[in-house]
């Protein structure tokens, strides 16, 4: 029978197997320390050296008093940090250092067991900040540290606790995917947690736009969003324009995006081939870049905004698995009203050289289109470049700097210019930020957007077609860059700025595509997938209860062998036991230090003793001591015989 209490308990730990719960701690802190403020880490860290030091001293619990001015200066700390001790960064905070400061007060094995109870609340609690393939590999490790210190605290040295944690952990690795393919699942994850509102998210986008932004992000490797088209559709990267924002408002030097509720009539229908994809992506203050343009009603959850943008009507934290149709073409319908044909094309007092260029392009072009041809092939002709270093433009003047001085410059430099020349012109005009162009994994099949595909560009309403046109003028400047992507636009001398594309790149953007698509965002849709490739038509509770005993019977497996192997009896021992209780009584505490000479001496005293008996106990000695031999079929015999004698004494 199993102790509810064992004796061991209450002893006291070792110093050193403090020690190595103290550097699991570490350890399993360590997502932590990059998310939560410096001063949370840096308390962090002088305390578990303060504890670590307070043991290589011998000293054992800090008095109350002073364990209660720890927890107060730790949560006032973190209250000043974070203005709050609840909800995501702040809770995570609160639980680490609380979690820390539990060490000072453990002596005990039993207290030191209570506090790796609680490493299993902080080791869960990381994965809100992060949901990488790399949390999830060290989530297994961290699971595999906690497990070698309830091993070591147990008494196990510390090699015979990793080889038995890893034992452990691999025989409950099968049962537990069971159960993650099992439970059912909602649309989205069980908890959304509201992202904190930003001007600029962490993949770059941001509500604002002057020269310089989109060439700082492309230097950033930063991850977007997985795309897999339907029915393997290849589609040219030129055409791949994933829309964002909107930028409609213009003060001279910086585009600002248009408010997240505004929204006006573009109609969702225009001419071109509609292609279905699916995209694994976590949205930015509730942006979500998509492909030009969207077709069809939004999924749940998203909302149709100014621009025939998407917007993810509750900002949250996670990854979104989308299902998205697009309609691949350069025109958006839209009949605008008086009010936003002034709206786009207003303009601040400035840049009077580029409004006497924007008149001169216009003269000679009897249409919008001729108008639009002539400003592209302006920028052709003018000695134009493309670089991700322009010089700074640091006039009040600044597209009359850009056009006619500077003429290097980004794709922002290109797509702010155009917008002005075509509304000083009478043409209504805006900025769209998003990404352009994606990089094609052959070895999982799938698109993957990053950072350094952050583009702009800019769309021209055309009066007589009642329709927004999309222009790129960089690619008037630079036609590499929309056809063969911005590794090969830019010149050699300025390569070295881009992230570095290498074989452990790939291999890590395909483990994360996978993880993604499996681990994290493991939804209702993808549990339906799941079970209708196997062969149950998709998740429901006829399925579930066909595949439930099946794969439970086959995980179990791994455990029904190891308790088999472990389950074998000790018959010597038992059986010397059994004869022991019998003779002796159940209450005599001096039975286990009796030997079988000392059990053959008390029968003889209460002339109980029995030549059966003698002859059980002089094998039980020769076996034990002797080093003679039996197997198993002996051993049985004999606790057969044992149990009948036994039996006389009772």
């Amino acid at each position: 029978m199993l102790s509810a209490a064992p004796a061991f308990l209450p002893s006291a730990a070792p110093p050193r197997t403090a020690i190595v719960i103290l550097a699991a701690l570490l350890f399993a802190a360590l997502p932590m320390i990059f998310s939560l403020p410096p001063a949370v880490t840096l308390l962090f860290a002088a305390l578990l050296v303060f504890r670590g030091a307070l043991l290589y001293a011998g000293i054992g619990k800090l008095p109350a008093p002073v364990l209660a001015l720890l927890v107060a200066v730790s949560g006032g700390l973190v209250w000043s940090q974070l203005g709050t001790v609840f909800g995501r960064e702040g809770g995570i905070a609160f639980l680490l250092l609380m979690v820390t400061l539990k060490a000072f007060e453990s002596t005990t094995r039993r207290d030191w067991n209570v506090l790796l109870l609680a490493m299993l609340f902080l080791i869960g609690s990381s994965v809100l900040l992060n949901q990488s393939l790399l949390t999830g590999l060290w989530l297994l490790a961290a699971l595999f540290a906690v497990s070698a210190c309830f091993a070591v605290l147990g008494g196990l040295n510390l090699r015979e606790s990793w080889r038995s944690s890893a034992a452990a952990l691999l025989m409950t690795l099968p049962l537990a995917a069971v159960l993650f393919v099992s439970v059912p699942r909602l649309n989205e994850p069980l908890w959304g947690i509201p992202q904190k509102r930003d001007n600029q998210a962490s993949t770059g986008l941001s509500d604002t736009m002057q020269p310089g932004s989109i060439s700082n992000l492309v230097q950033s490797d930063e991850w977007v969003a997985n795309v897999i088209f339907s029915d393997g559709l290849t589609v040219e990267p030129k055409n791949l324009y994933w829309r964002a924002i909107i930028m409609d408002e213009f003060d001279g030097r910086t585009w600002r995006a248009a408010p997240d509720f505004a929204r006006d009539n573009a109609q969702n229908v225009s001419d071109g081939p509609i292609v279905g994809y699916q995209m694994i992506i976590r949205d930015q203050n509730g942006a979500l870049p998509v492909l030009d343009y969207p077709a069809g009603e939004p999924p749940q959850g998203l909302s149709r905004r100014l621009g025939n943008t998407l917007r993810a009507e509750r900002s949250r934290e996670g990854l979104r698995r989308l299902n998205l149709r697009a309609r691949i073409s350069d025109t958006l319908p839209h009949a605008l009203n008086e009010a936003e044909y002034r709206r786009y094309t207003r303009l601040p007092q400035a840049n009077p050289r580029t409004l006497a260029l924007s008149q001169t392009l216009a003269k000679n072009a009897p249409t919008e289109r001729e108008f639009i041809r002539n400003t592209l092939d302006y920028f052709r002709r003018q000695g134009f470049s493309y670089t991700l270093q322009p010089r700074l433009l640091s006039s009040s003047h600044t597209v009359d700097e850009f056009l006619f001085q500077s003429k290097q410059g980004f794709c922002e430099h290109y797509a702010q210019s155009f917008a002005v020349i075509m509304r000083a012109a009478g043409l209504p005009a805006r900025i769209v930020t998003g990404y352009l162009g994606a990089e094609y994994n052959e070895q999982a099949g799938f698109w993957q957007i990053r950072s350094k595909d952050a583009h702009a560009w800019t769309e021209v309403w055309l009066p007589s077609e009642q329709v927004w046109l999309r222009i790129d003028p960089t690619a008037a400047v630079s036609s590499v860059r929309t056809e063969q992507g911005i590794s090969q636009a830019l010149p050699q001398d300025e390569q070295s700025l881009l992230p570095s594309d290498n074989l452990f790149s790939r291999w890590r953007d395909t483990g994360q595509f996978y993880f993604q698509q499996w681990v994290v965002n493991y939804d209702q849709s993808r549990q339906n997938s799941l079970f209708e490739k196997i062969g149950l038509g998709g998740f429901n509770l006829k399925s579930l209860l066909l595949f439930l005993p099946v794969a439970l019977a086959l995980a179990l497996l791994p455990l029904l062998r190891w308790w088999l192997k472990n389950r074998r009896r000790d018959e010597l021992q038992e059986g010397f036991m059994l004869l022991k209780r019998a003779v002796l009584g159940e209450d005599d505490d001096t039975a286990p230090a009796v030997t079988p000479s000392e059990l053959c001496d008390i029968l003889r005293r209460n002339q109980a003793d029995d030549p059966a008996v003698d002859s059980l106990l002089a094998c039980y000695e020769n076996w034990l001591y002797a080093g003679e031999t039996v197997g198993r079929r002996g051993k049985k015999r004999w606790f057969r015989a044992v149990k009948k004698a036994a039996r006389r004494y009772k």
